[in-house]
This record gives structure tokens, sequence and C-alpha cells, in this order.
């Protein structure tokens, strides 16, 4: 894996982030796109969503939009009760019978002379740790209701909208397995980043807009306000970047098996000319490259944001990697067991392979160089197949018994 992008990989996976509350991100890829001058031009949507526009060449009416989601489960402060405990919603889908006796922290921004151990100088903050002392679902309400008790008492106040995430460390390497307090779905806003990059040092000829996009883990909240207000053209061909649940059972996607092209989700099926092309791109790339591994799976363990595009019309599709401890859950025998760090019984780092994030980035740049050649439907499915019939299987077909 190339140093650059596990640097970027790192970065953004160590940033303090919940639905709603991606502010953090949202000035880290800022931040970035300033350092690119007029290779990235960057602009913030009414929704808060950040497009990152790559233009080398001619403009497209139809381009490529990679998009990928900023947020990941976890608590936003609600107040204070008079014991001192903390109460907050925890957003997003994790089993209640995980978070019961998991420990979280909260993020609090702080000037630059705070101490170095408690710091995220990507973030400039410190953590503040609390254990959960219960968890209840209120009828009526979208959000778990959590309560949780600080454990240091010298620890500075939690304000109303103060995020949270697990009691987790920062992003390690084990072998060829990263782990972090969220992989899902900032890594798929690094593999989008990395994309970018390599489109610059290869001063490719193309067009492509980085979607990242607010809210996924509560209803893909930022993507349906892109497709209700037209804010990418109606034609774009839409690739959704996630990491999706790996599976150990047989048929399912494995770890260290290569990024996945992705047919589907719970609710349906994507684009499948689309989902073809990019199965392609995948395909030449393994005929170069005997070493080079991909999978093709349905992944229905959840919904996505490519099917709210598909649903508005957009020409879309989805790549992924496999994900291990999804939402953070852990659970005996399944992947991720044992490979990152715990912040309770049922609560440890998400996981994913170096390997299958470095394949996806491959992916990626082989359909960008080539969406040009792409055709909407099954159009070149069926070229392709009425010249073979023609030239290969006419004469023998109709030939005299």
């Amino acid at each position: 894996m190339k140093s650059k992008h596990l640097e970027i990989l790192k970065a953004l996976c160590n940033l303090p982030t919940a639905p709603y509350c991606e502010q953090h991100v949202i000035a880290w890829l800022l931040a970035w796109a300033r350092q690119q001058g007029k290779q990235i031009s960057v602009r913030r949507d009414r929704a808060g969503n950040v497009h990152l526009e790559y233009v080398r060449g001619a403009r497209s009416k139809t381009p490529l939009v990679i998009e990928a989601h900023m947020d990941h489960p976890g608590f936003v402060v609600k107040g204070r009760k008079r014991d001192g405990t903390i109460v907050a919603d925890f957003r997003g889908t994790v089993k209640p019978s995980h978070i019961k006796g998991g420990r979280a922290k909260f993020w609090v921004e702080e000037t630059r002379n705070a101490k170095r151990e408690t710091r995220n100088d990507e973030a400039g903050g410190r953590w503040v740790v609390a254990d959960v002392l219960d968890v209840k679902s209120i009828h009526g309400r979208k959000f778990l209701d959590v309560r949780l008790k600080v454990r240091d008492k010298k620890a500075p106040p939690l304000p109303p909208g103060t995020l949270g995430m697990w009691d987790l460390p920062d992003a390690a390497v084990k072998g060829e397995i990263f782990s972090a307090r969220v992989c899902d779905d900032l890594g798929g806003v690094a593999a989008m980043i990395c994309l970018l990059e390599e489109l610059i040092a290869r001063k490719t000829q193309t067009h492509v807009i980085g979607l990242c996009s607010r809210a996924e883990e509560v209803a893909f909240a930022g993507v349906l306000a892109v497709c209700e207000n037209g804010w990418i053209p109606k034609g774009s061909r839409v690739i959704g970047l996630e990491t999706s649940k790996a599976s150990a059972a047989s048929g399912g996607a494995a770890q260290g098996g290569g990024a996945v092209v992705r047919v589907g989700d719970r609710i349906g099926i994507f684009s499948a000319g689309l989902t073809h092309f990019i199965s392609q791109a995948a395909g030449h790339i393994s005929d170069d490259d005997s070493s080079f591994k991909y999978q093709r799976r349905l992944m229905d363990g959840g919904t996505c944001n490519s099917t709210a595009f598909l649903a508005w019309g957009y020409d879309s599709a989805a790549m992924c990697v496999a994900l291990g401890n999804y939402h953070n859950q852990t659970v005996k025998g399944e992947i991720g067991w044992g490979d990152g760090a715990k912040a309770g019984p049922g609560i440890a780092s998400e996981t994913i392979h170096l390997g299958d994030f470095e394949g996806m980035v491959r992916i990626l740049i082989q359909v960008a160089e080539t969406i040009g050649k792409y055709k909407p439907g099954f159009g070149a499915v069926r070229e392709r197949f009425a010249k073979m019939h023609r030239e290969e299987q006419v004469a023998l077909l109709y030939a005299k018994s």
C-alpha cells in the first residue's frame, strides 16, 4: 500500500464525527482542497455536503460522481442531570445490548496549549471519557436515549451538541489489518481523496466530482437533499463508496479478498450497466496483474446512499470493502472479533484490510480514466453479444446438419 494513501486513511479515520456533527471532517477536507490550489474546486451546498471537483480537459455534462459519507454512529449530548450525569442521543444503528456497559468519549475543543497526550492534532481538542449507565428507546424519539457518567471530575463541561464516539484508540495497523474508531465511512472518504490525488499526479483527462455527504447513518439525509435539489447534474454516473459488513459465510464478502463491486443492498439492485462497467475495470487490472483480487457481491446488510440516488433516477452503482466489527459491534466468531481494541463487552474498533482499500483505489482510478467510454444501460453488452453471435455463431448455428 502506498504510504501516502495510508497517511490519508489514518488522518481521516482519527477525526471525531457523528451524524449531523461532521464539522471536523469538513474542516479537514476544506484544508486539503486549499492545498491542491486550482486542481480542485470546492463548494458546500446548503445542506453542508462538500463537493470536490476535478476537471482536466473537457467538462462533462455527465460527470463521474464518487460519493462517501462523513458521519458514523455516535453520541450527541442533550444535557446534564442534577446528579451530574450526562444525557445523550445515540444516532445510528447499534443494538442497545452492545451499548450497555460501554465506554464513550466526548470531543471538547480547546486551545492549542492543551496537554499533547489528550490531543487530536488534526481537530484541536481533547477527549473526555464517560461510562454508559443505561440506554433506552423512548416512544416517538428517533434516537436511543443514553445516560453516562464522566470519569474525570475535573473534566470540562459537555454542553448540548457535543459529539461523542466510543472510547477507542487512534488508527493502528497490525499486519494487513487496519483498525480505527471509525472506518464506516471515513475509509470511503479517504479512498475518494486518494483517487483525486492520483488523478492530479497523473494529470488524467477526466471530470470527477467527489461528494462527501452528511448524516447517512440516520437515513441518508445529506444525499436526499442532493437528490431533492438537483445539486449534481441529472446525468451523472454515481458510485457510492462504503465499508460494508464482512461475512464469514460461504459466498460472503471476506476481508483480504479484494475490493467489492457491490451489486446491491437490502432494498434492491444497482444500475446493471454501471456495475458491469466497474467490474470490467477491475477485470482489466486483474488481466495485467495476476496478484490483483476483487469481489462482486450483494451486500444486503443495510441500505446505502446508492439506493437513494437510484430512486431519484440517477445511474447509480457502488463499491465497498469488507468491514469487521460493523458499527463497532463485535461478536465472537464474526469477522473483526479480537482484531481491534475494545470499549466494552460488545464494542470494538472497526477493521478493514489494507489490500482491499488499495484495490478499491486502483479500480476507481481505472474507472475515472475510462469513464468516457461508458454507455448507460446494457447497450455495450448487447453490442458485444451481437458481434460474437454474428462472427462466431451464425455460420455454425444455421449450418445444415
